[in-house]
Parts: structure tokens; C-alpha cells; sequence
């Protein structure tokens, strides 16, 4: 069985260019000279073309779908494995239809090649140009152009010649240098797999032959260690970090940068069954374990520390429209880059471009398939890179509702790297001389996170607020933090999507510690659907944190609706809200469970009140 390196080292291939100038058709004629075909497969879609007085075309071993042989385009990336005697490819054939365009992108995002193909008869089309402009905008800097159907213009080389300086020139003003031009007929077989004799003025090699002698290695990315964070699992007492490596090799002993966190930590194992290696390469996926318990999550990047990516809010990118919707600069989008998931807006449009001519257009707002330079902010911190440095670390896709809008790669000279002004290096935490002993003594109490979580509706806010009442009057130094209050100041702002809910939990844990350094006992009142955000919250001071499950089914929430929120939710007038369009995990071992839909609501909140003062209060 072949290892994963070894089926990462395959090279994927994209080619790209105006609808029929024969991408599809080029793929099949490879399968076919590389006798890659299945068996009978060639004669059986022969029979069928004469059947339907149609000329066979190398494109229909490659169009499976019938619906695509019927309209004679391609209408979805598809991808092919193909062996020759030095190594294997992924061939990934894309559409070059403008309503396929979203297609052809996901499938050139991936690539490490990228073939761009031209029908030598009609010439550089506008979808051409739109084609080679995206490969610019995906940071794809392999490229191969392919001249086409040279045997309808006789092999004429003065016509190949015009053709290809008129590509050229456009290549040169996107800064796209073709490292190899050849004339080709795909239906013929010229210069596919052996050298055409029909083109002796052509002195290169055939195509096979050009991909064979590719290094596909990319020199930029050979010392700069970028290792996204997947996943984190935990097995028996390993916190395991996976994910993939997307440039770089990490060493075991290696010291680490986590990002955004700017946190370094040493590599104490790795784990892969059945037996681990010491050093793990680009393309190689794995886990390793941390010397130290530092907070990972999905998202982060890992670094060696003196080549990190860069920390940004705020940068420009080359964007790429995808919807039918314009661009609209009042709405939050959610950005992925990497493994990582943000909360955006467009802050602001530089300019919208024709990629035939290359200027600015008049446009203020970008419509589909429109290529602009734009300004995107971010609520939270992004561990990135400049296309220029990294290009797999610079892609990434916008998002609305879960649909991709928009693709583009990340330029990030003319905003500030946050990094430092991050960096827990410059930032010194200033000890006081009242201490949280002092305060305690004072108070007669403890400082603690009282965490209540639960449905909207559950009795969150009404519980809090008779305990915050009840301690109050027995002296307790006692204060409410509502999620409500909290969204009107405070977390302001923030949408209910999944990511600014992380944020809105990560802010509200941050002033509950604040509240318990000052000796308070803090209610927190809010819905806090993810476990695994309750434990960040948690993790901040577990020694004072109690987690509060209000408990009560949906059904009697949405009976009780105090707010009016659920009918609006089930009428789908708000998006994400939790327990309708957005989940609610339950807690697993809360410290405390108060059933508001068995219980009488006193008697919830004398329960409450008993485990407060039991769990903080200071016994004399």
C-alpha cells in the first residue's frame, strides 16, 4: 500500500479556457493514448455516436453525464487519475461555460498546474482572458498553454505564431508567465504523447513529455512551515492537534508558534499508527501532541516561530463575484481560509476591473463574475499570508447562508500585521496590591463564574436576577452579566452565526474573569449553545467556573415564547436562532441542573441560591 506522501507528491493538473476549445476533449485523448480507457469503452461510445449521427469526439470518454453529451458543454469539474511511465496525475477538467464559472474555480483552487487552452482557429476569446486572469487570482503561477485544433488551420505556424504573441501579451500584463507554449490538435493526436511530424517547425517537446519534466515542489514553501489546525482529539489523556501540512516539514523537538493565540510550545510526540516518524513533510497529514497545555482550536495555524504567517482584521484581496446577488457591504459574510471560519464584511471596494482590457470599470458594486480589489475586516484575528508568499495560505472563499459567493486570495502590504501588537511579549500584566485573598476576606466569599446555559426561554435571566437579588441582601458582592445587556454594549455587533457566538461567549468569559478578580461572584446568563465554547469559558479560571444548566425542553420554551422569538424564528424571520435553525448541545456533567419546566421557578432559585453559597461562601 502506497504511503500518503507518496499519493500527495501526485501533481493536479487544472485545465482551464473558453467553452469547446477542447479541454474535455484533450482529456480524452490522453486516457485514450495512455491506454487508460476501460475496456470496450472507446467502441462503445462510437456505436453510440453513429447511432446518433453524431462525429465521435475524445470528450465523451470523459462526459459521463448524459445531460452534458446532450448539450455538448461541461457543466462540472471532474477529475481523472491518469499514470505515465515516470508518475501519476489528477487531471482536473473545468468548465469553461460563464454559468459554470463557480465550477471551474473550486476545481482550480486545488492545482498545482494549470493548463490554459486555446482553439488556434477562432482565436483569444474574452473567457479566455477571464480564465487566465483567475489563475492570477488563485496565485497559480505553473502554466501551460496549449494551442488547439492546429490541424484546421493546415498546421499554418505564422497563424500559431499571431495567436500566441496576442496571449502572451495579455499573460505579461497579469504578471502570468507561460513556461511552455505547444501547438497541439487533440482530436489528431498532435503532440499529445509523441511529437507530431505534421508540426517539424515545432523543435519542443509533446505534452506528456513537458508535465513528466515538471518539479512540482514549490521552492517558497519548502522552509516556511504551515500546518492548519483540523481537529483535536482526545484520546485517554493525549490531546491529539491534526490536520495537514500545507508547506514546510515539522521535526520532532521542534519548537512551535500557534497563531492567533502567538503562543510557543515544543512538539512532544507525534502520533500515526502503527508507528510514528520523526520528521513529517508537505502534503502529509498527521497528529501530534504539545509539551505544554496551551488552548488549540480548529482554525489555528502552526508555525516555526521565526517564519510565522501574519495576524490581520483588516486586508485587501482580489475577489472574485460568484452570485447572482451584487455584493452588498452591510452584510456579514463568513470567510474560510485554510481550516479556519470567520465572520467578515467588505469594508470597502478599491476598484472593480475589466479583465479583457485590465482597467477599472465605472462599476461601484461587483456583480457576478466580476474581479475586484477590495478591503475585508474581520471581528477577529486571521492568521494568514500574502499570496506573494504563500499562495495555499492566501485562498480562501466567501460565504452567505452557506453558499459560496466569492473566491479570491488575500494581499496583505498595506495593512499592519497584528502580530505584534498581539504578541503577550509586549503586553505585561500589572500586579495590585489588593489581592484576590483580600477581597475574599472582605466579602466573606470566594469569586466565582456562576455559567448558566440554556434554551432561550428557559428561565436563564429570571433566575439570575431573584439569586443576584437574594445574595445581594445577605451582603455577597454579586453582579449579573445578560446576554441581552451584553449584545446592546458590549458584544454589539456580533451576529447569532457560529463564529460570532464564539466571539460573543470569548468576550463575556474575559469580563467574568475581570468581575472575579475584583472579588465578584458573577452570573452569566447566557444561551451558549457549543460545549465546546462553554469550556473555553471555563478554561479561563476552572478553579472558580460552575457551569448552570437550565434546563427545559424546546417545546415548552416555544410555548412560553416570552419574547416572541421563536414564532419569528419558525416563520424563518430570524436566521441561526438556536433550537429552530441553529443547534443547542446540552451539557454532559454540569455542576448544577435546575429544571424550570418540573420545578416551580422558586424552587429553582432557592437550589441555585444554596449552591452558590455552599460551593463560595468562607466558612468561620
Amino acid at each position: 500500500m502506497k504511503k500518503f506522501k507518496d499519493i500527495e507528491e501526485i501533481p493536479k493538473i487544472v485545465i482551464v479556457g473558453h467553452v469547446d476549445h477542447g479541454k474535455s476533449s484533450l482529456i480524452g485523448r490522453l486516457m485514450y493514448e495512455l491506454d487508460q480507457v476501460p475496456d470496450g469503452k472507446y467502441e462503445e461510445l462510437k456505436k453510440v455516436s453513429e447511432k446518433r449521427g453524431m462525429d465521435f469526439e475524445f470528450a465523451f470518454l470523459l462526459d459521463a453525464l448524459q445531460a452534458e453529451r446532450d448539450q455538448g458543454i461541461t457543466i462540472d469539474t471532474t477529475q481523472i487519475f491518469f499514470k505515465t511511465k515516470k508518475r501519476n496525475y489528477v487531471f482536473i477538467d473545468a468548465p469553461g461555460h460563464k454559468e459554470f464559472i463557480k465550477n471551474m474555480i473550486t476545481g482550480a483552487a486545488s492545482a498545482d498546474i494549470a493548463i490554459l487552452i486555446v482553439d488556434v482557429d477562432e482565436g483569444i476569446k474574452a473567457q479566455t482572458k477571464k480564465h487566465a486572469y483567475i489563475l492570477k487570482l488563485l496565485g497559480i503561477k505553473k502554466v501551460i498553454t496549449l494551442f488547439n485544433k492546429m490541424d484546421k488551420i493546415n498546421y499554418d505556424e505564422n497563424k500559431y505564431l499571431q495567436v500566441r504573441k496576442q496571449l502572451e501579451e495579455y499573460l505579461t500584463k497579469i504578471n502570468i508567465k507561460a513556461l511552455n507554449n505547444i501547438p497541439i490538435s487533440a482530436k489528431i493526436g498532435d503532440n499529445i504523447s509523441t511529437k507530431s511530424k505534421k508540426i517539424s517547425w515545432y523543435d519542443g517537446k509533446p505534452l506528456v513529455n513537458v508535465l513528466d519534466n515538471y518539479n512540482c515542489n514549490d521552492n517558497q514553501m519548502e522552509n516556511i512551515l504551515r500546518f492548519p489546525v483540523q481537529d483535536i482529539y482526545k484520546v485517554s489523556d493525549k490531546r491529539i492537534i491534526v490536520g495537514r501540512i500545507e508547506s514546510g516539514k515539522i521535526n520532532l523537538g521542534d519548537e512551535l508558534l500557534v497563531m492567533p493565540s502567538n503562543e510557543k510550545v515544543k512538539i512532544k510526540s507525534f502520533e500515526e499508527w502503527p508507528k510514528p516518524k520523526k520528521e513529517y513533510n508537505t502534503g502529509e497529514c498527521l497528529g501530534l501532541t504539545l509539551s505544554d497545555e496551551i488552548f488549540v482550536d480548529k482554525g489555528n495555524i502552526i508555525s516555526h516561530p521565526n517564519k510565522p504567517p501574519k495576524l490581520m482584521n483588516t486586508f485587501e484581496a482580489n475577489l472574485f463575484w460568484l452570485n447572482d446577488k451584487k455584493m452588498d457591504l452591510s452584510k456579514k459574510y463568513q470567510l474560510k481560509i485554510n481550516t479556519g471560519e470567520y465572520t467578515v464584511n467588505i469594508r470597502k471596494v478599491n476598484k472593480i476591473i475589466d479583465t479583457e482590457s485590465l482597467e477599472s470599470t465605472n462599476k461601484k458594486i461587483p456583480n457576478k463574475n466580476d474581479v475586484s480589489e477590495v478591503v475585508i475586516h474581520s471581528s477577529q484575528l486571521i492568521p494568514m499570508d500574502d499570496y506573494n508568499v504563500l499562495t495555499k495560505t492566501a485562498r480562501f472563499c466567501l460565504l452567505d447562508e452557506n453558499e459560496i459567493v466569492a473566491g479570491g486570495i488575500a494581499s496583505l502590504q498595506n495593512y499592519p500585521d497584528q502580530k505584534e501588537l498581539n504578541s503577550s511579549s509586549n503586553i505585561k500584566p500589572i500586579n495590585f496590591d489588593v489581592t484576590e485573598v483580600d477581597r475574599a476576606s472582605r466579602f466573606n466569599h470566594r469569586s466565582g463564574v456562576i455559567w448558566m446555559t440554556g434554551l432561550s426561554g428557559s428561565g436563564k435571566s429570571t433566575i439570575a436576577k431573584e439569586v443576584e437579588r437574594k445574595l445581594f441582601s445577605k451582603d455577597f458582592n454579586v453582579f449579573v452579566l445578560d446576554g441581552d445587556n451584553l449584545r446592546m454594549g458590549l458584544n454589539r455587533g456580533l451576529s447569532f452565526s457560529p463564529e460570532d457566538r464564539t466571539e460573543n461567549i470569548r468576550r463575556t468569559a474575559e469580563v467574568a474573569k475581570l468581575f472575579t478578580d475584583a472579588g465578584f461572584i458573577v452570573i452569566v446568563s447566557l444561551i451558549s449553545p457549543y460545549r465546546s465554547e462553554r469550556k473555553k469559558a471555563r478554561d479561563i479560571r476552572p478553579e472558580y467556573f460552575r457551569e448552570i444548566y437550565v434546563k427545559s425542553s424546546l417545546e415548552e420554551c416555544i410555548k412560553r415564547d416570552v419574547k416572541g422569538l421563536y414564532a419569528k424564528a419558525i416563520r424563518s424571520e430570524i436566521k441561526d436562532f438556536t433550537g429552530i435553525s441553529a443547534p443547542y448541545e446540552e451539557p454532559l456533567s454540569p455542576d448544577l441542573t435546575v429544571d424550570t419546566e418540573q420545578e416551580e421557578i422558586e424552587e429553582s432559585v432557592l437550589k441555585l441560591e444554596s449552591f452558590i453559597i455552599e460551593e463560595f461562601s468562607i466558612k468561620k
